[in-house]
């Protein structure tokens, strides 16, 4: 098994769990946050690791964000500039639905998928520029491990809130 193969296996398991763990949650369920003000709920969880996974992506790629190119800024009330979700302001990130969160995040899997697929071992050590202004170029291969970082982490996360929040374990 190839590295870009072993990748997307790990990506695609990665992201039946996120399904698995978001399977029957309300959209308040999405918006709670069991610590109180300030914590993560499960919809900012899911949106950030969504986000982070698009930019950095579109980036390898060379493209334009599905967030850009598909609309999901007006489909999520935060056209133009996003804001910079300080921990004390996640409260304010509203997740919408169900629908529009996962669609968002299955839109960005399916072309992520699709970007690291067309890869090859050379593509590796190629750099790309940071999407956050002063940081400095990197590698694809460590840009595609941030995004796997973030998304099991994340998703570790998004399971202890549902059990949490519904009482029950992971899944």
């Amino acid at each position: 098994m190839s590295t870009i193969e072993l990748y997307a296996d790990t990506i695609r398991r990665s992201d039946a769990d996120l399904h698995r763990a978001l399977d029957d949650l309300s959209t308040e369920d999405l918006r709670n946050q069991p610590a109180g003000e300030g914590s993560n709920p499960i919809g900012w969880l899911v949106w950030h690791l969504t986000r982070t996974r698009d930019t950095i992506s579109a980036s390898i790629a060379g493209e334009t964000s599905i967030w850009e190119s598909g609309g999901w800024g007006a489909r999520f009330g935060l056209e133009g500039e996003l804001p910079r979700f300080a921990p004390a302001d996640v409260h304010l990130f509203d997740p919408k639905d169900f629908a529009t969160l996962v669609g968002y995040f299955d839109a960005v899997a399916e072309k992520s998928l699709k970007i690291v697929e067309g890869l090859t071992d050379a593509d590796m050590t190629r750099m790309v520029e940071p999407t956050i202004p002063g940081r400095p170029a990197q590698p694809v291969k460590n840009r595609l491990a941030i995004i796997l970082n973030d998304n099991i982490q994340h998703i570790g996360q998004v399971s202890y809130l549902r059990g949490l929040i519904r009482g029950h374990g992971w899944y």
